[in-house]
């Protein structure tokens, strides 16, 4: 998984379309000390089984819709949504169509790594 850190100014195509779904993959994009910020690319259908993460995070859905279940409830997050989880909760993600997803993970706390 290829990682860059923020200060080298590289721009990345968060957003692919159509048939680019096929090219297109997840990726850690950025990863420091204290964050990382992975790009989800998922096609209709796909599912990411429950599953937490040590620190907090985000999830903003770039595109399409995917079904956020957490807490024993299911969440449709769309287009332009965002959400955020606290450390340790568990949710699973489901593609209801094609769909982008940036995660954002808080992986310093306090002093303290905690990924």
């Amino acid at each position: 998984m290829a990682l860059c850190r923020p200060d080298h100014g590289e721009v990345f195509n968060i957003h692919p379309t159509g048939e680019q779904y096929t090219e297109f993959f997840s990726r850690a994009i950025v990863r420091t000390p204290e964050l990382e910020v992975i790009r989800l690319v998922l096609p209709r259908g796909e599912s990411l089984r429950e599953h937490g993460f040590a620190g907090d995070c985000t999830l903003q859905c770039v595109e399409g819709r995917v079904q956020l279940d957490v807490g024993g409830q299911q969440v449709l997050l769309r287009e332009s949504e965002m959400t955020c989880l606290a450390a340790h909760q568990l949710h699973a993600l489901h593609a209801l169509t094609h769909a982008v997803v940036l995660v954002t993970i808080v992986l310093h706390k306090s002093g303290v790594v905690v990924h």
